[in-house]
């Protein structure tokens, strides 16, 4: 489970292409894609730099309508997803 101290950040040797609002990330060591929406495309550009998952909500609960404790869950589910599938580091 994640804390609000865990740092996120975009894993090494993915390649990103915005396609309208959203984001399409290229895995190059398996040749998986993925398709983000719009809120996992603002996730994915505040993840450009390592990012503690508190700021990380805190951002985007200024950008989205979402109060603090849905966006900490669906955040934290989202970047559990991205971790197991090698998108993202945390540490």
């Amino acid at each position: 489970m994640l804390t609000h101290t865990d740092i996120a950040a975009r894993a090494d040797n993915k390649v990103a292409a915005e396609v309208g609002d959203e984001v399409v990330v290229l895995d190059i060591e398996s040749g998986s894609y993925f398709q983000l929406n719009k809120v996992g495309a603002r996730i994915w550009a505040l993840l450009d730099a390592p990012i503690p998952v508190a700021a990380l909500c805190t951002r985007l609960e200024a950008a989205f309508d979402v109060d603090s404790v849905t966006c900490r869950a669906e955040v934290t589910d989202f970047l559990v997803t991205m971790r197991d599938k090698g998108l993202v580091k945390i540490s």
